[in-house]
Parts: C-alpha cells; sequence; structure tokens
C-alpha cells in the first residue's frame, strides 16, 4: 500500500519586511536607543540610515513628515527617542516592517504621562568612548544606549567620564540619527569613535558633590528606562502632584514655601507642581529627588513616598546656576587666538583638553573651534597624543605585571586562571584588554598551559 502524505494546510508565521534583529538590553539601564536600532537596522540591510528611512519607513510614517519633507524627520531627530507624536509614528512604522512589538521600549514613552517633553532630548549625539570600546572587545556589535540620549545625563555612570559629543577626529558633532550614521563612528568622518585615547578624563574638573550629582542623575534616568517593560499601563500626571504634595507634607507640614525653600526652587513654580497645573522638567524632577534622597522611579510609581529624613541634601552651586559663557566679538580675535596660541605652546602636564581650555578663557567649545578651526585642532591634538601615550604607558605596565603575576602563581602550583590573575594586579579591569589578555594566554602557553 503507498503511504499517505498528509496534506493539510502548514501554518507558517508571516514574515517580516526588515530583519527582525533582537533588541540590546531590554530591561536594563542600557536598552538601547530607536534610532541606535534603525542605524543597526540599516546597517544589517547593507544602506545608509537615510535610505532606509526615505524608502521603508517614511512612507508609513504620518503624512506631514513622509514624503517630500522627510527632511524634517532628520531635523528633529531628537524628538524620536522622546516622548511625543514623532517617537510614537515612528514606533508603529518600524514595528510594521520588523515585526517587533517592544519599540517603544527604546524611546521615552512609557513615561509620556509623567514628563514633559520640553528639555527632555538630546539635539545631538553622545557618546561614552569606553562603552564603545568594550563592545567592540567583548561583543559581536556596539549599539547606542537610550540613556545617552537624554539632556540630564552628563555623565557615564559606568566610567564616570563625561560623555562626548564632538568626534575627536573631524571635531565635528553629529545628529542622533544622520542620513550616514553608523554605530559607534562618526557620521561626518566615519572614524572610530571608541578608541580609549580619546577617553574622557574631564570629570576631574568636578567637585566631589557635582560628581555626586550627575552620577545620581545618570543612574535615575537608567532606573527608569530598566522599569519601563514593568509598567502596565501610561502612568497619570496627577501621580506627580500627588507625590510632591506627600513630600510638603512630611518635610515641611504642608508649608509649600518652606520646602520650596529646602529643595532650592521657586515657591510658585512648587505651587503648580503640587496643584498639577504643572509637570516639572526631568532634570528638575531629579533634582528634587536628588535633595530629598528618594527614588525617581519610586516618586513616580508609588503612592506613598518616606524621604529617608527630615533633611535636605543641598545641589551644588553650579546646578543652581548657569554661568553664561560670552562668544567671541570682532575686536576680541587677536586676543583670543594669542591666547589660545599660549594653551597650545604651554608645556603643562597634563595638556588642556580643548573643553577645558575653552571653559577657563570664558568661552563655548563650539565658538572657538568655529572661529580657530586650526589652533583648536591642534589643541585637541596635542591633548589626544598625551592621552594615548598615556594610556599604552598604561597597558605596558599592565602586561608585565600580568606576566609576572602568571609566573608567581605558576611557581606557587596555582593555574594563573584570568579571575586568579585579577586579583593580583592594580588594574583588573584592564584584562577586558586584548593587548593584555594576549601576554596573559602567551604566558600560560609559554608555560605548557592552556
Amino acid at each position: 500500500m503507498p503511504e499517505l502524505w498528509e496534506l493539510s494546510q502548514l501554518n507558517i508565521p508571516e514574515r517580516s519586511i526588515l530583519y527582525h534583529l533582537d533588541l540590546s538590553g531590554v530591561g536594563t539601564a542600557y536598552v538601547e536607543s530607536l534610532t541606535g536600532y534603525i542605524t543597526r537596522l540599516a546597517e544589517s540591510h547593507s544602506v545608509y540610515p537615510g535610505v532606509l528611512m526615505e524608502r521603508e519607513i517614511a512612507p508609513l510614517v504620518a503624512k506631514q513628515y513622509a514624503g517630500a519633507n522627510l527632511h524634517t524627520i532628520f531635523s528633529h531627530t531628537s524628538a524620536l527617542n522622546g516622548t511625543g507624536v514623532m517617537a510614537s509614528d515612528l514606533v508603529q512604522a518600524v514595528n510594521v516592517l520588523t515585526s517587533h512589538h517592544q519599540l517603544h521600549l527604546l524611546t521615552m514613552l512609557p513615561w509620556s504621562g509623567v514628563l514633559p517633553s520640553r528639555a527632555l532630548m538630546r539635539s545631538t549625539r553622545v557618546w561614552c568612548s569606553r562603552c564603545y570600546e568594550e563592545q567592540r572587545i567583548d561583543r559581536d556589535e556596539t549599539y547606542e544606549p537610550l540613556l545617552w540620549t537624554l539632556n540630564v545625563v552628563k555623565i557615564c555612570p559606568i566610567h564616570q567620564q563625561l560623555l562626548c559629543d564632538r568626534c575627536p577626529h573631524c571635531h565635528e558633532s553629529n545628529l542622533p540619527l544622520a542620513w550616514r550614521s553608523r554605530t559607534g563612528h562618526c557620521s561626518r568622518c566615519g572614524e572610530w569613535l571608541g578608541n580609549l585615547s580619546h577617553a574622557s578624563s574631564k570629570c576631574k574638573d568636578f567637585t566631589e558633590t557635582e560628581l555626586e550629582w550627575h552620577i545620581w542623575a545618570a543612574n535615575a534616568v537608567g532606573e527608569l528606562i530598566a522599569a519601563a517593560p514593568t509598567l502596565a499601563f501610561k502612568l497619570p500626571k496627577e501621580n506627580v502632584a500627588n507625590a510632591l504634595r506627600n513630600c510638603v507634607q512630611q518635610l515641611s507640614e504642608g508649608n509649600v514655601a518652606e520646602f520650596s525653600r529646602l529643595i532650592q526652587a521657586p515657591k510658585n513654580t512648587v505651587w503648580l507642581w503640587c496643584k498639577g497645573k504643572n509637570l516639572p522638567q526631568i532634570e528638575t524632577l531629579i533634582k528634587v529627588c536628588f535633595c530629598l534622597r528618594i527614588s525617581v522611579l519610586d516618586l513616580l510609581t508609588q503612592d506613598v513616598i518616606t524621604p529617608i529624613d527630615d533633611s535636605v541634601k543641598l545641589l551644588p552651586k553650579s546646578c543652581l546656576q548657569k554661568t553664561r559663557r560670552a562668544a567671541v566679538k570682532l575686536t576680541d580675535f587677536d586676543q583670543v587666538r594669542s591666547q589660545l596660541e599660549a594653551v597650545l605652546l604651554d608645556h603643562t602636564i597634563p595638556p588642556p583638553s580643548l573643553e577645558a581650555a575653552a571653559r577657563n578663557l570664558g568661552y563655548y567649545r563650539e565658538t572657538l573651534a568655529r572661529n580657530f578651526r586650526d589652533l583648536c585642532r591642534a589643541i585637541s591634538t596635542k591633548y589626544d597624543q598625551y592621552e594615548r601615550v598615556r594610556y599604552l604607558k598604561s597597558i605596558k605596565k599592565c602586561c608585565e605585571e600580568v606576566r609576572q603575576v602568571v609566573l608567581q602563581l605558576h611557581r606557587q602550583g596555582i593555574y594563573p586562571s584570568e579571575a586568579r590573575v585579577s586579583q593580583h594586579i592594580a588594574k583588573p579591569g584592564h584584562l577586558r584588554y586584548k593587548e593584555v589578555r594576549l601576554v596573559l594566554q602567551e604566558t600560560r602557553k609559554s608555560l605548557g598551559l592552556k
């Protein structure tokens, strides 16, 4: 009897138009941004993000942004990771193309009910060069965390260094999503941005309180981002007013004026928050929580918040008043040029970065770079070269240290595993660098060890 075949129709899942790339970091403080995901998506299809946006995404986005007005999207790419309509439209469009249904977690949309869009997102791209380099070493590909796109986050909480906002090679800024964006590379010149010799050391200029504030702010935002998948519904803005009224009651027995004095904020502004008339911007909200030493996540999601005690922590003065730096007037050009030349010829060790030099002279770095491009590039190059030499010396010293530790452990009859070696060297974190790991492997191999 011939074999019978089952001819019932197979249930084949519907295929997505674009690759269904895995989302990086969902449920952690380092979930990738939507603009970063689009950049990776374009790379996986071997096209520029601009081509992907033009041919696939723009036709699906709301009419006011699509077609002939594609330029509008690229002019406002900071909003694509935010809480507004542009972020929502883009999420829906990419959902259709990739069959992903968690893309809203790559934006601040889950918090749209309690966080106003004003001053929320950066208009330019920033990055941590050390994070890029570590991703390159430890992962198959790099990605750009949503955390970096928020205005209030100034430093990398992992490496405690200022986030970079200018390419160290061409000294140009990047849009969050440019036509030629490429993860980990400058969208202007295409150079790699993860070189450790370009790592910022400018956090050394912060006071202890300033550094504490910036770490607090970055971690507070990271806590919100990590908690986004757990939100069952859109939080109402009344949550903020209720929480602040609760804090006023506990700390100052309902006296708004006294509470305002404690958190160093205008009385009328605090009154409007407590009445639910206005929503505080995210930076302001984080400052309030910093002063009261309470979690921003708890403030937004819990019914009752209890400050640690009746005292408050004062903000650093730099967070209370913004000092304006001057623009370069035509009459100042010769004087400023002479000052920059003096910086370049100065033999102080370490040499100042361009940012530090600009701050010391009372100007914005961007202003100086625009008016004195060659001098600024030379100052940056001098600083980069110093940092590069310092980095290489540190790696060389660590390599020799690893070699000696491996030999010593072997003489003691102890297998020199990476974990054991890390316990005996001054900078165990250096084991993540390929040069140091290579020395570890080669030294073990020379001893007949695997």
